[in-house]
């Protein structure tokens, strides 16, 4: 077997660099769109702040959703990826964000921080079970979210209060712009509903802790 002295091969690979070059120059990449929904949140009366703050955990959520593909759901077991379109960030990272800028411009809690970011009296664990537009076959999509939310007592690492949140919003017309308006509406939905749940159910668990505390006193006096 003859091999080929060193000067030949350099030679034939120079020969070869300008058409692998030309091939990859040829390949036209499709225009990516990336989708940012903005929320609007106006800051709540000043009778509604509660004297403790909130920590907000990152969202957990199936393989398909954790990334910053943007979904369509054409039947219950079928997902495809809306072409030409990304989000700006995984969905969870992305909803997590939104959580807390929303419930900071509330202005209802002391503080609000992602994990680890401060010291909390609750923490805010959730799943994101839908994060999709849907395609039901009449030639319009519905954006569907649904959040499973626990609102968790930082101290005991106990559950106080557990919802399921399901926002489903029509969209009104074709294209992206149409499109991300459908999630801006179905995301501020969300948001309102997440915050009066959490003041609520944290605000009921504070009397129960109150009224708990008095007990235990009371019984240790003897009354």
């Amino acid at each position: 077997m003859k091999f080929q002295s060193k000067p030949v091969l350099m030679a034939a690979l120079f020969l070869l660099l300008p058409l692998l070059g030309g091939c990859m120059l040829g390949r036209s990449s499709a225009p990516l769109s990336i989708l940012a929904p903005e929320l609007h949140t106006e800051a709540r009366p000043a009778n509604q702040r509660v004297p403790w703050s909130l920590q907000v955990q990152r969202p957990v959520t199936d393989a398909m959703r954790d990334s910053d593909r943007v979904l369509v759901r054409l039947s219950q077991s079928r997902l495809q990826t809306y072409a030409g379109a990304a989000w700006l960030d995984s969905a969870p990272e992305m909803l997590q964000a939104l959580m807390i800028r929303s419930f900071s411009d509330a202005g209802t809690f002391d503080g609000v921080s992602r994990a680890g970011g401060m010291r909390t009296r609750y923490s805010l664990a959730s799943e994101l079970r839908h994060f999709e537009a849907v395609d039901d076959g009449s030639g319009t999509l519905t954006v569907e979210i649904t959040l499973q939310a626990n609102l968790i007592h930082q101290r005991s690492a106990r559950a106080v209060a557990s919802r399921s949140f399901v926002q489903r919003q029509r969209i009104e017309g074709s294209g992206l712009d149409n499109l991300v308006a459908g999630f801006e509406k179905s995301l501020h939905g969300l948001m309102t509903e997440l915050t009066d749940w959490v003041l609520t159910e944290s605000a009921s668990a504070e009397e129960r802790f109150e009224e708990a505390e008095s007990w235990r006193v009371r019984r240790q006096r003897g009354e």
